[in-house]
C-alpha cells in the first residue's frame, strides 16, 4: 500500500469522488466523514489540517482515508510538542476512518507506518464507533515499549449523560409504522402534538430560507445560548455558537440542513437543526433551541416528530440523535450506538524522534515569540532552538533567536544568527 498525503484543497478535490466511492461503501462511515461534511469543516482550520490517503498502487484508486489535524502547544520548558486529532473535531460527533471494507486491512499496516514516521506526542482517535474493529487493528501497530495506549470516558458528571452513546432510529417506511414501534402512550403524545399545531391558527412550522437563514441561525442561537450559557460559561457557550453558526451555514448552502422553525404569533419559540445526508439517507440531529417561557406544546418533542415524520416522507432510513442518552431521546424507541475515544501518546511525553513537525513550525514559532515577548527567555530560547533544529535556515526563527541573545549579553552569538537570517532572506527571496 502506498500512502499520500494530502494538505492542500486543490489536492483534496482531485480526490473527492474517489472519497465519496469509499464512503457510500463503508458501513462504519458516518456523515461527519464525508467528503460533503469535512471539504467545507477544513476550511475553518489553517495548513495543519492534512489527510493520509492509502491506495495499493501508483495509479491505482484511493481506498482508504484518515483526516486529521495537527495541534501545537509548548511544555513549560519552552519545548513544543504535537497532538494530532481527528479532522472533525470539535464540530463532529463521529470521526474517524474511512475505508473499502474489504481493503482496510490492508491499508491499516501502511497508515500506522505513516504515521509513525511523524513527529506528535499523541494521537487521539475520538468518537470513533466502538463496534468497529479497524481502530483495535490500527492500536496494535502501537504496542511497543515507546508507546503508552488508553481511552477515555464521557460521562457528564452534572447529569450522568453518557456521551459516548448516540441514540439512533431505524426508521419504518411509513409514519404509522414508525409509531407502531413505539409505545401507546408516546403514540398518542407525538399524534397529539401534531394535531395541536395544525388546529392553532397563531403556531406555525416553517423552513429557513436563502434570505432567513442567517437570521433563523441567530435566533436559535439566542434561545440556546439563554438556556444553556450560565452552565457552559459565557466565553465557551459563545465559541461554541460560533463554530455551530458556521458549521449550519455550510450545511445550508449545501442542501444538507433541515431546520424546522416553530413560531408562535411569527415569533420563533423553537428551532431544530438536523444535518442530513443525502448519499446515506441519514438525519443527524445536531442543535436545538427554545424559548423556556412558552407554554404551548412541548417544543422539543413537537420538532422531533415533525422531522422524523417529514423525513420519513423523503426517503430518509435513520434518525440519530447523536452524543448523549438524554431520557427524552430514549422515548422514541432508538437503538444505542456506542463510541470510544482511544489514545496513543509517546511514553516520552515528547514527539517521535523529539522533533518538530515541519507544519508546525510555524505554531511552535508564535508559541516561542509569545514567551520572549513575555520575558521568558529560557522557554523562548527552547522553542527557537527546536525550530532551527527542524529548518536551520528558518529566517524568522533565527532572527528572534538573535534579538534574544542580543538582550541576555550574547552580543557575538547573536550577530552570526543575524547574519544566517539575512543570508535566509536573500536565498528565499531568490528563490521566489
Amino acid at each position: 500500500m502506498i500512502v499520500d498525503l494530502i494538505d492542500t484543497f486543490e489536492q483534496l478535490d482531485r480526490a473527492a469522488g474517489e472519497w465519496e466511492a469509499v464512503y457510500r461503501a463503508d458501513p462504519h462511515a458516518r456523515y461527519f466523514v464525508s467528503f460533503r461534511f469535512l471539504r467545507d469543516w477544513l476550511q475553518s482550520f489553517d495548513s495543519h489540517w492534512f489527510v493520509l490517503a492509502a491506495k495499493p498502487a501508483p495509479k491505482s484508486s484511493y481506498e482508504a482515508f484518515l483526516p486529521l489535524r495537527l495541534r501545537t502547544y509548548a511544555r513549560p520548558d519552552g519545548r513544543c510538542v504535537s497532538e494530532i486529532l481527528m479532522a472533525g473535531n470539535y464540530g463532529a460527533d463521529y470521526t474517524g476512518l474511512v475505508a473499502l471494507p474489504d481493503r482496510a486491512r490492508s491499508a491499516i499496516p501502511a497508515l500506522a507506518r505513516s504515521l509513525k514516521l511523524m513527529h506528535w506526542s499523541r494521537l487521539n482517535l475520538d468518537y470513533v464507533p466502538a463496534d468497529d474493529m479497524r481502530y483495535r487493528q490500527l492500536l496494535a501497530h502501537f504496542k511497543e515499549p515507546g508507546f503508552r495506549l488508553d481511552s477515555e470516558v464521557r460521562v457528564n458528571q452534572r447529569d450522568n449523560v453518557n456521551n459516548l452513546v448516540c441514540p439512533t432510529l431505524e426508521l419504518a417506511p411509513t409514519w404509522e409504522g414508525y409509531l407502531e414501534t413505539l409505545s401507546a402512550n408516546m403514540r398518542q403524545k407525538l399524534r397529539k402534538l401534531l394535531r395541536q399545531v395544525e388546529a392553532d391558527p397563531s403556531l406555525s412550522i416553517t423552513q429557513p430560507t436563502a434570505a432567513t437563514i442567517s437570521a433563523d441561525i441567530e435566533a436559535m442561537n439566542a434561545l440556546w445560548l439563554a438556556r444553556w450559557a450560565e452552565r457552559k460559561g459565557t466565553e465557551r457557550a459563545h465559541r461554541i455558537l460560533a463554530t455551530n453558526r458556521q458549521l449550519l451555514l455550510d450545511a445550508f448552502g449545501r442542501g444538507d440542513l433541515f431546520m424546522p422553525v416553530l413560531r408562535k404569533d411569527g415569533i420563533m419559540v423553537a428551532a431544530l437543526a438536523t444535518l442530513v445526508d443525502p448519499l446515506k439517507k441519514a438525519a443527524l440531529f445536531y442543535m436545538t433551541g427554545r424559548d423556556e417561557s412558552f407554554e404551548g406544546p412541548a417544543p422539543g418533542l413537537l420538532l422531533h416528530a415533525h422531522s422524523i415524520r417529514s423525513l420519513i416522507g423523503e426517503g430518509f432510513r435513520t434518525y440519530d440523535f447523536l452524543r448523549g442518552d438524554e431520557p427524552y431521546k430514549l422515548l422514541f424507541g432508538p437503538r444505542m450506538q456506542h463510541l470510544q475515544c482511544l489514545r496513543i501518546a509517546t511514553r516520552s511525553g515528547l514527539n517521535l524522534g523529539d522533533r518538530l513537525e515541519s507544519r508546525a513550525i510555524r505554531s511552535a514559532l508564535t508559541l516561542a515569540t509569545v514567551a520572549h515577548r513575555k520575558g521568558r527567555f529560557r522557554q523562548a530560547a527552547a522553542g527557537y532552538t527546536q525550530i532551527l533544529a527542524t529548518n536551520p535556515n528558518d529566517a524568522d526563527a533565527l532572527y528572534r533567536y538573535a534579538q534574544l541573545l542580543d538582550k541576555v549579553g550574547q552580543a557575538d552569538h547573536a550577530r552570526l544568527l543575524l547574519r544566517r537570517a539575512a543570508y535566509a532572506r536573500t536565498r528565499t527571496r531568490a528563490d521566489g
